[in-house]
């Protein structure tokens, strides 16, 4: 699985009439999400204890529907690899419901902030470990 950047920089606003301005989440932000937290977890399992988190299947395309029990489970899927590893204060995650409010940018760019400082965070722990080095021998080789 690849990473690939979140993105931090979700707008939003309404216009005069109330009505939404701004980005909107589709399949590629969805599978944007999952996979890297797919990602994280397959990094934090170096690391940290084997844990899982629950898989959202194949990658969506424009024509499939996300429904409010996956965006709550995106939201899960993070709690429990943050749980499982550097335990970071991330806020609380809204629980959404069918044919209710759906993530706006402030939550997105939350929850995608959350993963970007995860990654970061367990990237250089992963890279900064140190690596012991076995010396078998006598040293200059001679017995």
């Amino acid at each position: 699985m690849a990473w690939e950047t979140p993105k931090t920089n979700w707008h939003g606003t309404t216009d005069a009439s109330g009505n939404y301005v701004g980005d909107r989440f589709n399949a590629v932000d969805f599978n944007r999400i999952k996979n890297n937290l797919t990602y994280l977890r397959e990094l934090a399992i170096k690391l940290y204890e084997e844990f899982f988190i629950v898989s959202l299947g194949a990658d969506r395309t424009p024509v499939n529907y996300f429904y409010a029990d996956e965006i709550n489970q995106l939201e899960e899927n993070l709690e429990t690899v943050n749980t499982n590893t550097l335990r970071r204060s991330y806020g609380s995650a809204p629980v959404y419901v069918d044919n209710g409010n759906t993530p706006d940018f402030n939550e997105l760019n939350r929850l995608e902030r959350a993963i970007l400082d995860l990654y970061d965070r367990l990237t250089n722990e992963f890279e900064g470990r140190r690596m012991f080095t076995w010396n078998f021998g006598m040293k200059g080789g001679g017995l």
